[in-house]
């Protein structure tokens, strides 16, 4: 997974869980991704982001060097 620059200029930070690869910029809170066919966890990341923050916190999503 490469590098990204957010439209805000920041650095995007990569985390995955080995199915879906999230790029997050913690200075705007933009955040984009792949995931990979799983209709779902797209349906649920666009309602809810904080989603995102809470696998981080839980270590489902890990960075991504």
């Amino acid at each position: 997974m490469g590098k990204m620059t957010c439209k805000c200029k920041s650095k995007m930070y990569a985390y995955s869980d080995g199915t879906h690869d999230v790029f997050i910029c913690f200075k705007c809170g933009r955040f984009d991704g792949i995931s990979n066919d799983d209709p779902d966890f797209l349906q649920q990341v666009t309602e809810d982001p904080v989603i995102l923050l809470e696998m981080i916190q839980d270590k489902i999503l890990i960075p991504v060097q």
